[in-house]
């Protein structure tokens, strides 16, 4: 027989015998071309179905029935029993029915204890209908973890815009060695704080103007009032709240995942969790594809915005055309952003590590002479190695067209250590703020990198961006090439040989 011809016969609909088939209740068999062939058999079996369902037994049971997993007699006798307690429950409420009838019962007056000690049921038992009247519980666990991960990833990118482009802090600055214990637990303190800050001043707004959240929209899933509104801003703040302390223990270290853990198996269980008291979670599942794809894509996407905004933080103030002081003041922002603690000549293995000398960078006045800062402390050098260079400027109406330095000496037990991050540094200052600077296709730290790596090796090297060109040429005998544990170079005179060396560098405007 064919699907139409058992409709006909057995009275089911085509959605009723396919639904039936992949309940695997019924299973016919295939002709050559993969059409199905219903046999009398089927017609029987869908007949005994629709005779079991008109009589409210459930399908599990009939299932059961049909694999002989259950005695059918059992199974009669077993839902005989539950239609006659269906059967007294009705006539019950038949009862009460007709006596509020009687009584002429209004619905602001008639008292509803009365009616329900009239009615025989156990005692705190409820109808099956109480049950049903509950508001629709959300669990997706997962899906609801990585909607606030994907909104946490976004206002940290709000957090980086605002440091970078408002401070100008560089946000891919890691600590270093020496850094203290204190200074690490008040910064990890201060970010937690900060954190927890933007999400409170951040998500109340999404939920109470949309109802919802990026990431929670990514995944579906949407945020309302008990009575299906928008929440308020106030039920917004305070369900933010509730999810910051109960959901992620204001994401302090080890705390938070206690939290975390307590909520999923709650979230599971299908408990209303403690934010959820006051308003009703929703969602469409066709929007996990949308959520799988956001979750992939955000993290390249992070990195690759985080740095795009370091780039910019690392762009001086002082733009266009500059004078001799705004150069300076560039140098030395420059300095402080990319961390630099040190004075410039002295090899870094001095002062790093746990066991360094303390020393400070040295800063350039507005005349361009290099300046202690008032109350930190610095090495005192004996000499020892050579001094920084200083600066000398091309200037057109007090505009600058030109910066070089050089520096020689010959046959003088004088050590030279880089002067990488001193001309990288200069670099930075002075083409990145150039009108005509993009960080595309040399960033500022690409810059930086690729000047201080020549310089660091002794290394001859030119370079042109934004319409100026930069040269260096180093010239030596005499000295070794010391590498310390550090990763930097040292050029050491050889004992009982001439040592010279020379080195020249230089920016111009082409």
């Amino acid at each position: 027989m064919t699907i139409k011809e058992i409709e006909d016969l057995s009275g089911m609909t085509r959605a009723n015998i396919r639904f039936y088939e992949s309940q695997g209740l019924l299973t016919p068999a295939r002709d050559t071309n993969g059409y199905r062939n219903y046999t009398e058999k089927d017609l029987e079996t869908l007949t005994r179905i629709r005779l079991l369902r008109t009589l409210h037994l459930s399908l599990d049971d009939i299932r059961a029935a049909g694999n002989g997993e259950k005695d059918f007699e059992d199974l009669l006798l077993k839902h005989l029993r539950y239609l006659k307690e269906e059967q007294n429950g009705l006539i019950q409420c038949q009862k009460v029915c007709e006596q509020m009838c009687r009584d002429h019962a209004a619905y602001d007056t008639f008292d509803a204890q009365y009616y329900l000690d009239m009615m025989d049921m156990p005692q705190g038992s409820a109808p099956p209908e109480l049950e049903k009247d509950t508001v629709p519980k959300v669990t997706a666990p997962w899906r609801r973890f990585f909607a606030r991960e994907i909104d946490l990833t976004l206002y940290s990118l709000l957090w980086s815009a605002f440091l970078t482009l408002v401070i100008g802090v560089n946000i891919g600055d890691s600590f270093s060695l020496d850094t203290s214990v204190t200074f690490l637990i008040l910064s990890t303190v201060g970010s937690l704080f900060i954190t927890n800050l933007i999400v409170l001043l951040v998500e109340p707004l999404f939920l109470t103007f949309t109802g919802t959240t990026p990431g929670k929209f990514c995944f579906g899933l949407k945020v309302a009032a008990l009575g299906g509104k928008r929440l308020p801003y106030r039920e917004a703040l305070r369900r933010t709240w509730d999810v910051l302390w109960k959901g992620y223990g204001f994401h302090i270290p080890v705390y938070w995942l206690v939290r975390m853990y307590r909520s999923y198996k709650a979230c599971t269980n299908e408990e209303i969790l403690y934010w959820e008291e006051d308003s009703v979670l929703s969602l469409n599942k066709g929007r996990l594809p949308l959520g799988i794809c956001a979750a992939i894509a955000l993290l390249p996407f992070s990195l690759i915005l985080e740095d795009t905004l370091n780039q910019y933080a690392a762009i001086p103030d002082n733009t266009g055309d500059l004078t001799v002081e705004e150069f300076c003041e560039n140098f030395n922002d420059t300095q402080e952003f990319f961390g630099i603690e040190r004075q410039l000549n002295l090899p870094p293995s001095i002062t790093s590590g746990l066991a360094g000398i303390p020393d400070s960078a040295l800063y350039l006045d507005g005349q361009a002479k290099w300046t202690k800062k008032p109350g930190t402390p610095y090495i005192n050098q004996n000499g020892d190695y050579a001094p920084l260079p200083e600066f000398q400027f091309t200037e057109e109406n007090g505009i600058i067209t030109g910066i070089r330095f050089s520096y020689s000496v010959e046959n003088e037990n004088v050590r030279i250590s880089s002067y990488g991050e001193v001309m990288a540094l200069a670099a930075v200052s002075y083409i990145c703020a150039q009108d005509s600077y993009s960080i595309q296709p040399d960033t500022p730290e690409e810059i930086f990198s690729r000047i201080r790596e020549h310089g660091d090796y002794f290394e001859d090297f030119s370079f042109a961006d934004a319409g100026i060109s930069v040269e260096c040429d180093f010239n030596y005998e005499g000295y070794d090439l010391v590498f310390d544990s550090y990763g930097s170079a040292v050029l050491e005179p050889v004992y009982g040989e001439d040592a010279r060396f020379s080195a020249e560098f230089s920016m111009s405007a082409r």
